[in-house]
């Protein structure tokens, strides 16, 4: 069975404006994905759509409820998928918490913009933000980078991409432009408790995503300390190393294994289906439609 339990369709800023949820389906159709699940960052609106819009005119497959959910432990911002989970009651938790794209966007933005005034850093503050299609950091990022005077800070602090200026301002609370994401997402224990009595369960997403913010070891430890059910195994920036890694883990401590392609119609994750994966390696995936 072709499984992809994690794609994205534009209701998240992180997916191509071109991205839309019809072509999202027909691309899953045209690859054979026998299972799949939608999981847009901290909405669960594609579901609900798709209660009242008969989506099996473009897509056979079965369609697991799913959400991608930011949450917040310690100074971190990492990312759980949840699946199998009461739509409608997930959908209002859902706005209630996190609210719409351009509403988090635009705090993020805010609370970046604010810490820029006081370091006394160069900025067009006239430059026009877009909450529904841009990320804050992106935007406070690209506005920073235009002006020479700001050349100091970035040096200092070894900022060469996007990248580290996100991991910076997140994490590192000596950089002068760290924010508290505290403020914009929830935390870890809010999320799964929640989740878990929508009737859905919990899977920890992508983990060697954050090599580098945070051991794994330590990162997957957070994650059973706090009921996570599973970790995502399967991703397209985990190596062969890191699978069997995460194999071990899962198997030694009884956690659902998952995966996915992470696809969002850009050029980093453009390929629908779970990619190097055995065949006798398949039915753990089975976990899911077993819960």
């Amino acid at each position: 069975m072709k499984n992809d339990l994690h794609v994205r369709t534009n209701f998240s800023a992180s997916a191509s404006n071109d991205c839309n949820y019809e072509k999202v389906l027909q691309k899953l159709q045209q690859a054979g994905i026998e299972r799949a699940s939608i999981t847009d960052f901290d909405t669960c609106i594609f579901h609900l759509v798709s209660k009242i819009y008969d989506i099996s005119r473009i897509y056979t497959g079965t369609m697991i409820p799913g959400m991608e959910c930011d949450v917040f432990y310690d100074g971190l911002v990492f990312e759980l998928l949840a699946y199998d989970f009461d739509v409608f009651k997930t959908f209002e938790w859902s706005y209630d918490t996190y609210g719409t794209l351009d509403m988090r966007q635009t705090k993020i933005k805010d609370l970046l913009i604010d810490k820029v005034e006081q370091a006394g850093l160069k900025f067009d503050y006239s430059a026009q933000f877009n909450g529904k299609s841009e990320f804050g950091h992106k935007f406070v990022y690209e506005n920073l980078s235009k002006f020479e005077q700001n050349k100091e800070l970035f040096d200092k602090y070894n900022i060469t991409k996007l990248s580290d200026f996100y991991s910076l301002s997140t994490s590192n609370k000596d950089f002068p432009l760290y924010v508290d994401l505290g403020k914009v997402f929830p935390s870890i224990d809010k999320v799964v408790d929640f989740i878990h009595s929508a009737g859905g369960f919990v899977v920890l997403a992508h983990p060697f995503r954050h090599k580098g913010k945070i051991e794994i070891a330590q990162l997957l430890n957070i994650a059973d300390e706090y009921n996570v059910d599973g970790v995502e195994v399967y991703h397209p920036v985990h190596s062969s190393e890191d699978i069997d890694y995460l194999l071990n883990y899962c198997q030694s401590h009884h956690k659902i294994i998952t995966g996915g392609s992470n696809y969002n119609g850009t050029e980093q994750y453009n390929n629908v289906g779970i990619q190097n994966i055995d065949d006798d390696q398949i039915h753990i995936l089975e976990n899911l439609t077993a819960h």
